[in-house]
């Protein structure tokens, strides 16, 4: 619509009054036309307010006839049973939670209700804690252990105990401490799941020895479906200790799995060892007395092992020409924890023909004739902070082109010692770049199968190392073209910006995670100094570690 004031518009001009006058004048008509349209909008208004309130008189109607042809309401009962039988957790056991299957699927409606508690397998497996309850919260569970596997049928039972450490008086029990729990302690959880133990399959107890004393009555014909067994023992009254030849249970044939803490292994366990494919003997490496020797002898034992995990300390080192060389033709895992005890004591007598993951940590000198042994080998894990830098890029050199997982995880943040032996130079073997150090062997392409690297702690490892090597793994045509996934964490801020560099590498799907921890700043004389979430000095990356 022109105007003769149009140069005006948009301006500070101040009209005259004649201006005014002729500026209302001409105005007139599109006010009168702007009454009109707000008129009507405000009739279609009313009309589409009462058009809202016809379809939401409708709607409840349709809705609650639409609920009744739903899919989910003819999925067949059988179907639907899988479907629960899906919604339970893999990892562990069920809990006595609301919050998640299979008591969560009881409360949507009345028939999911009926049909969960008429499925035996949603109540076949349970996780039981007993920490120090008050009576009354005690008797309840007692009662809702009875319930839930009471609903389990006849199916065989995975069941775990986490109960308390009792070097002290529970808050809530009425009798001092003399020695002997209290009437209404934790042995009355492990007396609800005793009249069970018949159909006990995977049972796990977190318990004191006092408490795990409870079932060493069991023989091998009351626990017939037994297959795992794993005893994790706490801190106990003094003078308790467990006899571990008097656990009869143990002697089930179906035991294939074992698992205790190591300052609480003996070999005279009654175990059908010939049987184990499964062996875990855990805890703190500084606290195991486990030798060499013991582990050798053990492991000689066990000739279908498959999988294995150790924590092993002991100051004893025998020559390895009076250890035994021990054969282990179908382990596939195997975890060492080393605290003072030598590796190579260990690991030089031992032959894993099969050895797909290795996990190491604590301790560890040259890795190099044993790594060269695993021709199978697909996954290492291990710590770069204890051996030196020649010994750490001899292992990596015998890596086998089986390898697709390395982890590599050093110190956590600086100290005075040797340097690490995680650094660029072993990147450039890694990565076969011509800049490796001349006293390093041939520089050809290492693990041409690795599909993931992670680095933990890198405290010697430069951006412009890991972006070489990176481009090196995912050039045209290269052996190392496989790489996926490539994850850090270095002790130090970024200098270069690595991620923007491989844009081009990610965008293509490389998955690539670095996280680098903030300058060190200084809380002397801030306002939030000395309170409890007063920042820390080495930033969130300090204070949340990183889990991959």
């Amino acid at each position: 619509m022109d105007s003769p004031f149009a140069s005006r518009l948009g301006t500070n001009y101040c009209p005259t009054d004649d201006e005014v006058l002729e500026i209302r004048e001409f105005i007139a008509e599109p006010t009168r036309q702007i009454l009109a349209l707000d008129n009507e909008i405000a009739q279609l208004r009313g009309t589409i307010e009462n058009l809202e309130k016809k379809r939401k008189s409708l709607n409840p109607y349709v809705e609650a006839h639409q609920a009744l042809i739903s899919p989910m309401r003819r999925i067949p009962q059988d179907v639907l049973s899988e479907i629960f039988i899906a919604c339970l957790p893999t990892h562990r056991n069920c809990v006595m939670s609301a919050s998640e299957a299979p008591l969560l699927l009881g409360r949507v409606c009345s028939s999911w209700r009926t049909l969960s508690l008429a499925t035996p397998r949603l109540w076949a497996s349970l996780h039981v804690v007993e920490r120090s309850l008050s009576y009354d919260v005690r008797t309840i569970r007692l009662e809702a252990i009875k319930m839930w596997l009471g609903r389990s049928g006849q199916r065989p039972l995975s069941i775990s105990l986490h109960s308390g450490d009792y070097m002290s008086p529970s808050p809530y029990s009425t009798e001092q401490n003399t020695g002997t729990l209290p009437p209404d302690g934790p042995e009355s959880f492990l007396n609800e799941l005793v009249p069970f133990a018949d159909r006990w399959q995977h049972v796990r107890f977190l318990a004191a020895r006092s408490v795990i004393q409870g079932i060493i009555h069991l023989t091998a014909d009351e626990t017939p479906l037994l297959e795992s067994v794993s005893f994790t023992v706490l801190r106990d009254h003094p003078g308790t200790d467990l006899q571990w030849p008097e656990f009869g249970m143990l002697q089930s044939p179906g035991i294939s799995s074992f698992s205790t803490n190591a300052t609480e292994f003996r070999s005279s366990t009654p175990l059908r060892w010939h049987l184990l494919r499964e062996l875990s003997i855990g805890g703190s490496a500084w606290e195991s007395p486990l030798d060499a020797e013991v582990i050798l002898t053990t492991l000689a034992r066990c000739p279908l092992l498959q999988v294995c995990k150790l924590a092993v300390n002991a100051l004893l080192i025998l020559s390895s020409t009076l250890l035994p060389t021990v054969e282990l033709p179908l382990l596939h895992t195997l975890q060492l924890d080393f605290g003072n005890l030598s590796s190579s004591c260990l690991l030089e007598r031992l032959s894993l023909p099969d050895l797909r993951k290795f996990v190491i940590r604590g301790h560890v000198d040259s890795l190099a004739s044993f790594l060269t042994s695993c021709t199978r080998l697909e996954s290492l894990d291990l710590d770069a902070g204890s051996p030196d830098k020649s010994s750490l890029l001899e292992g990596l050199g015998a890596l086998s082109d089986t390898i697709h997982h390395l982890t590599i995880r050093d110190r956590i943040r600086p100290r005075p010692g040797p340097p690490a032996g995680l650094d660029d130079d072993a990147l450039a073997m890694l990565s076969g770049l011509t800049d490796v150090p001349e006293e390093l062997p041939q520089s050809q392409r290492r693990c041409p199968s690795l599909q993931s690297l992670t680095v933990i702690g890198c405290t010697d490892i430069s951006d412009l190392a890991l972006q070489q090597f990176i481009e090196g793994r995912m050039a045209p045509g290269s052996a190392g073209s496989s790489l996926k996934r490539v994850r850090a964490q270095f002790t130090r801020g970024m200098k270069v910006d690595v991620k923007r560099l491989l844009k081009r590498f990610v965008d293509a799907g490389l998955d690539l995670n670095l996280i680098y921890l903030p300058p060190p700043f200084s809380t002397y004389g801030s306002p939030w100094e000395g309170l409890e979430d007063a920042p820390s000095p080495w930033g969130p990356a300090w204070t949340h570690p990183i889990y991959w």
